[in-house]
């Protein structure tokens, strides 16, 4: 792997539920994008973004329940929709979305250190 290449980052195995139901469609240039709109609470929130921030412009593997589908593709910035559904519960509703999806065989590459 070139050194201006970076490894593929894992979707953390903690936030898996968050992506259950994620929809995947095509745009009008045939590249495949995925979101879901969620409500989290406010630690939940924070892992997010911290999540998002440590793996800007970098590829991150989504797996599908039993492992054995997975996607590649970049993380965009969490987007704020307002209040969540249940108040009491969770304290903000957010948009987790992917652009530029591919196909990946789950396999890992990258030179272990």
């Amino acid at each position: 792997m070139p050194l201006t290449q970076n490894p593929i980052v894992e979707w953390p195995t903690e936030f898996q539920h968050l992506l259950a139901g994620i929809q995947v469609a095509a745009g009008e240039d045939g590249k495949r994008y995925g979101h879901i709109d969620i409500d989290i609470d406010p630690e939940t929130l924070f892992l997010l973004n911290d999540f998002e921030a440590r793996v800007r412009h970098r590829q991150v593997r989504i797996r599908s329940a039993d492992s054995a589908r997975c996607l590649i593709g970049e993380m965009n910035a969490l987007v704020g929709l307002g209040a969540a559904a249940q108040p009491a519960k969770h304290v903000t509703r957010v948009r987790i979305s992917f652009h530029d999806l591919l196909d990946d065989d789950c396999v890992d590459r990258s030179p272990h250190m």
